[in-house]
């Protein structure tokens, strides 16, 4: 099997996407405009991997990640 990188939010980060998804959702529906949909960022890093979300134009910092390299050799 090739290897694959499992990405799972923390459920504070988790928490945080929602809320802001919602909202954005919400306001864009409201303005009678096409839901944008969301993006996320995540910065893997030797110490922790922060996600970030795209707000409007701007990237909010929303939590952590965890990290897996899964596959062959497991």
């Amino acid at each position: 099997m090739a290897q694959r990188l499992k990405i799972v939010l923390s459920e504070e980060a988790t928490k945080r996407y929602l809320e802001l998804a919602r909202a954005t959702t919400e306001a864009e529906i409201n303005a009678d405009c096409e839901p944008s949909g969301a993006s996320i960022q995540v910065e893997i890093w030797h110490l922790e991997n922060a996600v970030w979300m795209q707000n409007g134009d701007r990237l909010v910092d929303i939590g952590v990640a965890d990290v897996e390299l899964i596959g062959e050799g497991d």
